[in-house]
């Protein structure tokens, strides 16, 4: 390597003589193949594709000190090329062209370039330039190239240049096993709580992996275990805690992404036994279709629903104001914990044909490709949601396609063709199809709610907007009743409630006379507008009856 300044690269066998390469736990079939494929006398470059925090770089690393350890390939030298080197050097300059003589002067070695997507990630002209700087490198059987890069990124490359990719072979990482993880947080026990002394019991470092398994808003695995595990000894320690509890745990991960720390450590099966009485003491007059969306939930949830599909999706008729939207609001909170994990989208803003790209993002070579869809988007970043699709007949036939395959098989592709898992999220689409038959059977005492109704009389509306593959792939189609005065009075009630809680810090309660309150309310009975204009009322009445009273002090 005499043609290159020390300032370009890092000799790796150096770095195995200084024991600072780390230990890597499992990752044995990817290591063996890396080595069969090293080992090939044609096509012998690989690219080595995982999330960033999975694991790239010490899966090399360890390869590496494991090869040196069996004095396999010790006539191999095994280079770190600096990236940072690499792509500051203008092509057109002197120092560019000497760089080309060196690279194509190289002798016998692997050629590691970490991170290698990240820096020409978004730029073609680079890409091509760096594709015809390596043309001569990648034919020449005697030095390997073994670059890094995520997901996204070798997408990216393989349809901007598709020939520079077929000149590797490509090693996808495998999601490992928790009890290797478990074995990866104590490898790192030494290290980090060198100067803590805290006591971390398997059970904490499990407890550790299944939150960020559940929330990848914290990272990827194992890296994201590793840094939880870092700060919760730092945490322990601060308190003078001899050991890393599960509080201490809640606490951080409360700290890092919002969620109440009474739903990272409540009993998931004491919330689905109250679902049923939270969410009916709170949704008026709505017990048969509720029930019905609990039911599908609680079996997703015990394991019993096929997990290839979202934990439940259902479709949702009735009048505006009987509680659609709350509903959904309420089972995300309840289910979730997060405010985060409810995602409306308003599905009249998706009536156009081009607004699918909207959704799921633009295809390589459009505008805003690299933005991505907001539904992608929403669904990487917060895989346990609930979905509303409101007035999902508004939206344009195409956006229909794009859920066929999210309720079938709980996954969609996005415009970056990456796979996006939606099996942890549930799907709730409204529509005020068929309103007028709803009110109409109703007010002729009919069930509307029943099967034979939904049948009979919806199915006929539903089919005049969709296609019945589309109809039938929800789990349940549910209709919410239209409200009569008591439904409305008990509302507002409910409402009074929560101003009442709102307003804590005045110290404020409401002295409600229970007929004065049905007079007040019989006018805004209007079974085509539901509960808003009583939830106005309370509203404008409560806070205009405080600001009266705290002006008047």
């Amino acid at each position: 390597m005499k043609n290159f300044k020390k300032t370009e690269y890092s000799d790796l066998r150096e770095e195995i003589a200084l024991g600072k390469f780390p230990r890597v736990v499992g990752r044995k079939e990817e290591m063996d193949r890396l080595t069969r494929i090293i080992n090939r006398s044609l096509n012998n470059n690989i690219i080595i594709v995982s999330q960033s925090g999975a694991g790239k770089t010490s899966l090399v690393y360890g390869w590496i000190k494991n090869l040196a350890k069996e004095e396999k390939y010790d006539h191999l030298g095994f280079v770190q090329l600096s990236t940072e080197h690499l792509f500051n050097l203008d092509n057109n300059s002197e120092e560019g062209m000497y760089f080309k003589t060196t690279m194509s002067e190289l002798p016998s070695c692997v050629l590691f370039m970490d991170n290698f997507g990240r820096v020409v990630y978004g730029n073609s002209n680079l890409l091509s330039n760096t594709a015809r700087l390596y043309n001569d490198i990648l034919k020449n059987p005697e030095v390997k190239v073994l670059l890094t890069m995520e997901p996204k990124e070798y997408n990216w490359i393989e349809r901007e240049y598709p020939a520079f990719t077929k000149m590797f072979e490509t090693v996808k990482l495998r999601k490992q096993h928790n009890f290797e993880y478990v074995q990866i947080l104590q490898s790192k026990m030494l290290q980090l709580n060198k100067n803590h002394k805290v006591i971390v019991s398997s059970i904490e470092m499990e407890e550790i992996i299944s939150h960020v398994e559940r929330f990848p808003s914290l990272g990827h695995l194992p890296q994201a275990a590793i840094s939880l595990l870092d700060e919760g000894i730092v945490l322990a320690k601060s308190m003078n805690q001899k050991m890393l509890t599960s509080e201490i745990i809640s606490n951080i991960i409360s700290a890092k992404i919002g969620i109440p720390k009474m739903q990272l450590s409540g009993n998931e099966i004491e919330i689905l036994k109250n679902l049923n009485q939270t969410l009916n003491s709170k949704i008026i007059n709505q017990t048969k279709s509720v029930n019905k969306i609990i039911q599908t939930l609680q079996r997703a949830k015990l394991g019993i629903r096929n997990p290839s599909k979202p934990l439940g999706s259902f479709l949702i008729l009735g009048p505006s104001g009987v509680g659609k939207t709350e509903t959904a609001k309420l089972i995300s909170e309840i289910m979730f914990g997060r405010k985060e994990s409810f995602i409306r989208f308003d599905m009249s803003e998706f009536g156009q044909d081009h607004t699918v790209q909207r959704l799921i993002g633009a295809p390589a070579g459009y505008s805003g490709y690299e933005s991505g869809g907001a539904l992608t988007n929403a669904l990487q970043k917060e895989p346990h949601c609930l979905i509303l699709l409101d007035e999902i007949e508004k939206a344009h036939p195409k956006i229909f396609d794009i859920f066929l395959q999210v309720l079938d098989d709980g996954r969609l592709t996005s415009g970056q063709n990456e796979t996006v898992d939606a099996c942890n999220s549930i799907i709730m689409a409204t529509s005020n199809i068929g309103v007028n038959v709803i009110l109409e059977e109703f007010n002729k005492g009919k069930d509307v709610m029943s099967e034979k109704f939904i049948q009979e009389k919806m199915i006929p509306e539903l089919a005049k907007m969709f296609r019945l593959e589309f109809i039938n792939r929800f789990d349940s189609i549910l209709i919410f009743n239209p409200l009569s005065l008591p439904n409305l009075i008990e509302i507002a009630k409910l409402e009074i409630k929560k101003v009442e809680k709102r307003l804590t810090k005045h110290n404020v309660s409401f002295d409600i006379d229970q007929k004065e309150l049905e007079e007040r309310i019989k006018p805004l009975l209007d079974e085509r507008f539901g509960a808003r204009p009583v939830k106005r009322f309370i509203e404008e009445t409560c806070e205009s009856l405080l600001v009266n009273t705290l002006l008047n002090k």
